[in-house]
């Protein structure tokens, strides 16, 4: 073989052969499919051996292909029991997962993650940081997070993202502001007002999506920068200092003198959050934390 046989590719075989599809391969493995058939061409490649037919009718093993799952599953199974070994010997080796949670929503939404994922993976310990999406993004570039709940869109190219949920934006203002009182606003309202606004270099990307907005509704405040602590940033807004757009989750933090109002601008600018991890380093616990992830965001 030219190339040494990766786990990983072993992995991706295994499912791709169960499910008999790239498609039903890639979301049981919380990839895309297109780096799902780079790793199992680079797999035959270094067999020199076809896997898989590919046809309009669809996938199927060839006869090499099916003789080389047994072994497949022999390895991976095998593995897993090594691991198994270590991980019960507490002075031999401790797992740990680093994930990074995006300070733009509130905490609130996340704080049940650390004790469901010890519950259902005992063996690993999860290792949880707050910060903003630029970092978490340079940080599982650099090897420092495992993975990291962004807000979307970002510049996350070499990483595989996976939607969790969205949130609509809101209007943050003093609660003497003339629209305080309002259940319904359009963000054109605040025009005349200062508006708290993040520095582009924090996410270019959803910077972006939002100057769209603006432009195409011809809303352009004066713009001041916006605190990176949200509790400094209430204090500025009930002060009278200016109006702000927040995720509404965030109106369960609570100010004297500040009122959150519903605009109707709010699905047009919303955030995406998603989960991000490597393309080329996922483990086993890295998916399960994803798929951990994924679950809970969609249970209602």
């Amino acid at each position: 073989m030219s190339n040494p046989l990766k786990l990983k590719q072993l992995t991706y075989f295994i499912a791709v052969a169960e499910e008999l599809s790239f498609r039903r391969a890639a979301e049981r493995l919380f990839i895309t499919q297109p780096p799902l058939s780079r790793q199992i061409k680079m797999l035959e490649d270094s067999l020199g051996v076809s896997l898989f037919d590919r046809d309009r009718r669809g996938v199927r093993l060839t006869e090499t292909g099916a003789r080389f799952l047994v072994d497949a599953r022999a390895l991976v199974k095998e593995s897993e029991q090594v691991l198994t070994r270590f991980s019960s010997d507490q002075n031999t080796l401790q797992t740990e997962l680093t994930l990074g949670i995006t300070t733009v929503i509130d905490a609130s939404l996340f704080a049940w993650v650390e004790q469901a994922f010890s519950q259902r993976f005992p063996g690993v310990r999860l290792i949880v940081k707050r910060q903003i999406s630029a970092q978490s993004i340079r940080d599982l570039h650099r090897g420092h997070l495992d993975a990291a709940v962004i807000g979307l869109p970002s510049r996350a190219e070499g990483l595989t993202t996976t939607h969790l949920f969205d949130e609509r934006m809101v209007a943050c203002m003093a609660s003497d502001h003339l629209a305080a009182k309002r259940r319904l606003v359009s963000i054109r309202e605040f025009a005349q007002d200062k508006l708290f606004w993040f520095d582009r270099k924090l996410n270019p990307a959803y910077h972006d999506h939002c100057q769209k907005v603006f432009d195409r509704l011809g809303f352009k405040p004066e713009r001041i920068p916006e605190p990176a602590d949200h509790h400094v940033l209430l204090g500025l807004v009930a002060s009278g200092q200016g109006v702000a757009l927040v995720p509404q989750s965030l109106k369960s933090i609570t100010r004297k003198g500040v009122s959150y109002t519903e605009i109707r601008e709010g699905d047009q600018l919303k955030i995406s959050v998603g989960a991000a991890y490597r393309e080329a380093e996922q483990s086993e616990s890295v998916l399960a934390l994803v798929a951990l992830l994924k679950e809970r965001s969609s249970t209602p």
